[in-house]
């Protein structure tokens, strides 16, 4: 299959990087033994010994929608098998009210006073990260998006940084040339003063091996605990054919061409927009007839998805978005736009150049119970690489190569 051939060559690619790259260690069979572990299931589970745990601090600024559910999801893996780990986090527009009731009580919850992207917040950010490192003493510590990352790479503390963008910010077409090149510059900045770039997907490992002074990187793929081994995807019984969207009516979503897609399969579909967003983006949805929920608790988000035949998901740039792969596991099948991290996860039918030839694949789907059925066997395939525990598995070996490397440097 060329996804899984794929994926076998960029995990061969990751471990040759490491072996040559920066002083990084092979892993040794002990090593690779606290791998298998996380990604075991069943009762029998095995919580990693004391003289093998880490501290592991994740960052995050923009701490809400997918940064917020993939950090939440690494931090709890590693945590129950017995690692310490703590979420330091911005409180954002987009942050959830209820962060401690959303995150396991074994993860512990940091504050910080990343509340604006003024300067003078990121100074307050960066004076109470430093403070954080050295009470806390991480033995890694992973930034999560473009901010945290700039931290990382001022530094705070000397234990090892991975810095994974979950999207990169000069991929973001909304902007100007100009604003996209100083992100650039700024990434590469990142890039050679964090120890690894930890990717999330394929595409955006080789958007950070294309920056000019990038030196590891290493891919993990984002994965979702309902694509956990021995976890049961879900597939409702769907009476009325259903096409919807999904999340924050932002640019990235471009809200005006999802609005036009999502009217013109009506006549074959009831549509909705499942989650809200800025002035234009509701307007774009109401004058093109589209329904529109507002933001709901995420447990209605997910059966309001679960409940469609059909998850549009258009945007312009993405890391490896989470919202495909839980429409992976209810059923749901997607259509998305021709961008590398959603070619990688669908593979090239499902995904589209144009809005015409999107419209025309939507209507298929709905029409067609042949071609439904096949598209959802393929995605059952594809949606096996991306559990969760494989995820917090990978990362925990990347954890432990760059402790281990760290701790002969001393």
């Amino acid at each position: 299959m060329p996804h899984r051939d794929a994926v076998s060559r960029e995990m061969a690619t990751r471990e040759a990087i490491r072996r040559h790259g920066r002083g990084l260690p092979t892993l040794d069979s002990s090593r690779s033994t606290a791998r298998r572990t996380v990604g075991e299931t069943d009762g029998a589970r095995q919580r990693a010994q004391p003289k093998d745990a880490l501290s592991i601090l994740y960052v995050a600024e923009a701490f809400g929608g997918g940064l917020f559910e993939i950090t939440r999801m690494m931090a709890e893996q590693l945590a129950d098998h017995g690692h310490r780990t703590a979420i330091a986090y911005g409180v954002r527009p987009e942050t959830p009210e209820d962060v401690r009731d959303r995150v396991d009580p074994s993860v512990e919850l940091i504050g910080l006073p990343w509340t604006e992207r003024s300067i003078g917040a990121q100074i307050r950010a960066l004076v109470a990260l430093k403070r954080l490192c050295r009470a806390w003493q991480p033995d890694v510590v992973h930034l999560l998006s473009s901010f945290a990352g700039l931290h990382g790479a001022v530094g705070f503390g000397g234990a090892p940084t991975v810095y994974t963008p979950q999207g990169y910010s000069f991929t973001m077409s909304s902007e100007s040339i100009r604003k996209r090149w100083a992100y650039l510059l700024l990434e590469a900045f990142v890039a050679h003063r964090v120890d690894v770039v930890g990717a999330c997907s394929l595409s955006e490992g080789e958007q950070a091996r294309s920056l000019p002074g990038a030196t590891t990187v290493a891919v993990v793929p984002n994965g979702i605990s309902e694509l956990s081994m021995g976890a049961r995807p879900s597939a409702m019984a769907r009476t009325t054919p259903t096409a919807v969207g999904m999340g924050r009516l932002s640019p990235q979503r471009r809200p005006e061409a999802c609005a036009r897609m999502l009217a013109a399969v009506a006549d074959h579909a009831a549509v909705r927009w499942i989650g809200g967003g800025d002035g234009i983006g509701q307007d774009a949805m109401r004058r093109a007839g589209v329904p529109v929920t507002g933001w709901l608790p995420r447990a209605a988000t997910l059966t309001s998805l679960s409940e469609s035949t059909l998850y549009l998901h258009w945007t312009a740039w993405d890391g490896l978005p989470l919202s495909i792969l839980e429409a992976m596991a209810n059923d749901v099948i997607v259509v998305a736009s021709d961008i590398g991290p959603n070619r990688e996860v669908l593979g090239p039918e499902q995904v589209c150049r144009t809005e015409d030839d999107a419209i025309a694949l939507m209507r298929a789907i709905l029409v067609n119970r042949e071609l439904r059925e096949r598209l959802l066997a393929e995605q059952r395939q594809r949606r096996r690489w991306y559990g969760a525990d494989r995820m917090a598995a990978e990362w925990l070996e990347l954890y432990t190569s760059l402790t281990s490397a760290s701790q002969r440097e001393r």
